[in-house]
């Protein structure tokens, strides 16, 4: 019996599919261990930027309940063998021990590009602005609804 090179398409094709499927389980375990690590400093707000191929990410970032910035991580990468790291710095400025309110200022002089270019910062900095001020909506909710 012969194999052709359809055959062998075919098998590479299964084989990488095979792969993918394995290293998507080990970055959502890696997830779920940075989330809960996060976790253990305070509130955590999580954000995340879709990239078309290689500009994506997922920020977890922590706070106590005054907003003070106690962590955050990153995971940014164009493979599912990428996993998450120490984030120290937003836009040129340190994260840890500064609160989330000076970063939120910071981002409504943004431009457009800087905006979506953070995006996932931006998202984990709202979450947390949302949950410990009790507000129903992101400031990123609220600019769409204005735009209707």
């Amino acid at each position: 019996m012969r194999v052709n090179s359809i055959s062998y398409f075919l098998l590479l094709l299964m084989s990488l599919l095979v792969i993918q499927s394995i290293g998507g389980y080990f970055q959502i375990r890696d997830y779920r261990r940075a989330v809960h690590r996060s976790h253990k400093l305070g509130n955590i707000g999580i954000g995340q930027k879709r990239g078309r191929f290689l500009d994506g990410h997922v920020v977890i970032i922590a706070c106590d309940g005054a907003g003070t910035i106690t962590g955050a991580e990153i995971l940014d990468g164009i493979s599912v063998w990428a996993r998450f790291h120490p984030l120290t710095s937003f836009a040129g400025k340190e994260l840890k021990g500064y609160s989330i309110y000076e970063f939120l200022e910071m981002t409504e002089q943004f431009t457009k590009k800087q905006l979506h270019q953070y995006r996932g910062y931006v998202r984990a900095l709202e979450a947390l602005e949302v949950r410990l001020t009790g507000r129903e909506l992101t400031r990123e909710q609220e600019r769409l609804q204005k735009k209707k």
